[in-house]
């Protein structure tokens, strides 16, 4: 990214650090962190008898700052990374920048170094360089790569993240005997919990570290014009975390500086763990000390850092509630308004999940399968009538009923292609799992069989299981990802709603986690035969059903197939109710004509011809198109079918052998570079 605005910022707030009484003098480097408030390291002062030894000694620093200041608050003393550090307070007040502290527990990559030297026999000077972050050297240690070096009197400078726009530590020095340098981690800061005041001083009262980290996020928000650094990372293009910005991060922090601390480190990370869905291996370094903390491990959740972090940020209110109310109701506001800029599925997810509840993301580090633990899934069954209302109303595609209002929108899929091997086309088949986030343009090759002979019908499900459950937990978020199953016509019969996350179950119990793909998330098939760029007549078959109302058209025989579709007007969708091994041949002319929605009955018997079931499928899928307003509803239609089906409702019967060809012609198949080889 471009940080010339970012760097000249951190000009503003690195300061140089001497002796009160020789302003040439040159001692070290340091920056502000909050309103008068300077931290550097604390090898810097020349200490005799400790920092109340130094007295007064004087801040140095951009647009003519000279004033002074003392030593504050330091961590005893120490060679160690963690033990280099000292707060200093000035003694009066005086405008000036602060920097904007990460609040990240993993290290940068490129960085920038600034602080101050002092040429042979010259005046003090400002001093930059960029560098990498190549290692860490203990707990709060980072190590620099020899692209630049360090020189005397840049100790105590602060180190900038260059890809995100934040600083990540203190400049500590060059590393004797050794290439490159050493800085000081942001995390370190965290030990002035436990600091020590120097004389008098308790400015910062029984948690130097709370109070200065918030005194320093509250001035990020206010801070406007020139010198506001969250304005310079949004102009600079600073990374930002899937729809997480420097000034949602910013506004996040100091919001939650305005509420009363954690009751204790335990209490901050069993909510973290709550929200992330996961168990982190917390380290002493790196353990979350106040809400700020718990902020910094969101960013690279694969649900999204918006939708985590404002999950997150309801469980702190709630925890907060009677503490703090009018914080917490500020929090709450800002919270609901953040939401409105995500998706109506997500916000409808968002808010319609308890606050302390675990979210129904949880990942398989807590036991789930395709994106779901065991305590989320609980949560999902639990709350599951508040959520499907809640994200009915916003079209969040939650539907346990045919009748409800469901999300035809875009969202993830996972396309698993069955490609018929050469020589056994058969019973032989090659695999392959495509992905779709989006348009077209998003399709990713997740995995593929490695068997040259191919596998079975009845090897896929076992097989497929692993390679699938990794790729839903990837994608599922506010809605599970739809399963795609692409083959030839002749296999229209396979039955992969019937398909299982897992070939062993944890229970003689049912879970949730553990129904058949067809009841918790929609499956589809699509026709292997139509690979890249659709014709004309699929794309206009396609925008009639997807805009305007679909009609039935029931082809009952074989005989009456090749006239009926071929007639037949945009909007038709045909219904066969033979199975697919009896009805190939108008299933492979439905394909040709153009036909993207297709439904059939999957093992209806017609030893003497169509009976009573055939008419019901017929008239029932009539009701259930028109109902659907558009063919894009169907697959979460048909999914909330089976889900009645599963839940022994009488009324659903016809749908249980209903199958769906859901052919979308915006995200074809794509051709294959490197076709899979048979032997």
């Amino acid at each position: 990214m471009t940080a010339a605005k970012l760097d000249a910022l951190v000009v503003r707030a690195t300061v140089r650090i001497g002796p009160d009484d020789e302003p040439g003098t040159l001692w070290g480097s340091g920056f502000f962190v909050a309103p008068g408030w300077v931290l550097t390291c604390r090898h810097i002062l020349p200490l005799r008898d400790g920092p109340e030894s130094i007295g007064s000694l004087r801040v140095q620093g951009y647009d003519g700052l000279d004033v002074r200041a003392r030593p504050a608050y330091w961590l005893g003393g120490g060679t160690d990374p963690e033990q280099d550090l000292v707060l200093i307070r000035l003694t009066e007040s005086v405008p000036h920048a602060c920097v904007r502290l990460t609040d990240r527990y993993d290290p940068p990559l490129s960085v920038t170094a600034h602080g101050w030297r002092t040429p042979a026999g010259g005046v003090p000077q400002r001093w930059s360089g960029q560098t990498e972050c190549n290692g860490k050297d203990g707990g709060y240690g980072l190590t620099l790569a020899p692209l630049v070096e360090i020189p005397h009197g840049a100790s105590g400078g602060p180190l900038l993240d260059r890809e995100r726009g934040l600083v990540a530590g203190v400049v500590k020095a060059r590393r004797a005997q050794k290439d490159g340098g050493l800085a000081v981690a942001a995390t370190a800061l965290r030990g002035f919990r436990r600091a020590v005041p120097v004389g008098e001083e308790r400015g910062l009262g029984d948690d130097p570290y709370a109070a200065l980290i918030r005194a320093h996020d509250t001035w990020h928000r206010r801070a406007t014009g020139a010198a506001s650094w969250v304005r310079a990372q949004t102009v600079a293009g600073a990374r930002g975390e899937r729809g997480w910005g420097p000034r949602d991060s910013a506004d996040a922090s100091a919001l939650l500086a305005g509420l009363p601390e954690p009751r204790s480190s335990a209490e901050l990370q069993g909510l973290i763990e709550r929200v992330l869905g996961d168990e982190p291996l917390w380290e002493e370094e790196v353990a979350p000390r106040d809400w700020r903390d718990g902020h910094g491990w969101l960013y690279d959740h694969p649900e999204g850092a918006d939708l985590v972090a404002l999950h997150y940020l309801r469980a702190v209110a709630q925890v907060c509630g009677t503490r703090a109310p009018a914080a917490v109701a500020e929090l709450e506001e800002w919270v609901e308004r953040r939401a409105e800029d995500l998706p109506a599925h997500l916000r409808a997810l968002l808010m319609g999940v308890a606050a302390g509840a675990p979210a129904p993301w949880h990942s398989p580090g807590v036991g789930g399968i395709g994106g779901f633990g065991a305590a989320a899934a609980d949560v999902w069954t639990d709350d599951r009538t508040a959520m499907h209302h809640a994200a009915a109303d916003a079209g969040g595609g939650y539907g346990g009923d045919d009748t409800d209002e469901v999300d035809d929108s875009d969202g993830p899929v996972v396309a698993v292609e069955l490609e018929p091997d050469l020589f056994r086309p058969h019973d032989r088949f090659h695999w392959r799992i495509w992905t779709w986030t989006g348009g077209p343009e998003t399709v990713r090759a997740e995995d593929e069989g490695s068997d040259g002979e191919g596998v079975s019908l009845a090897e896929l499900p076992s097989l497929l299981s692993e390679p699938l459950a990794r790729t839903f937990r990837r994608l599922d978020s506010g809605r599970r990802a739809r399963l795609e199953l692409a083959v030839p016509v002749e296999q229209f019969g396979v039955d992969a709603h019937l398909w299982r996350p897992g070939p062993v179950v944890r229970s003689l119990r049912p879970h949730p986690a553990e129904r058949p793909f067809g009841v918790h998330r929609q499956v589809v098939v699509r026709c292997l035969k139509r690979r890249g760029e659709p014709t004309t007549v699929w794309r206009d078959r396609w925008r009639a059903v997807a805009e305007g109302e679909p009609k039935a058209l029931p082809v009952p025989s074989d005989a009456y197939a090749g006239q009926a579709l071929d007639s037949a007007p945009p909007g038709a969708v045909p219904v066969l109710c033979r199975p697919p091994a009896e009805s190939t041949g108008p299933l492979s002319r439905a394909v040709t004509a153009g036909y993207g929605v297709i439904l059939w009955n999957l093992h209806a018997e017609h030893t003497h011809g169509c009976d009573t079931g055939c008419a019901e499928l017929h008239d029932r899928t009539a009701e259930l198109l028109s109902s659907a307003g558009r063919a894009t509803a169907l697959p979460e239609r048909l999914r909330a079918l089976r889900e009645r089906v599963s839940e022994a409702d009488p009324d659903a019967d016809w749908a249980e052998h209903l199958a769906l060809l859901y052919d979308d012609p915006r995200r074809p198949i794509p051709h294959c570079d490197d076709l899979l080889e048979s032997p």
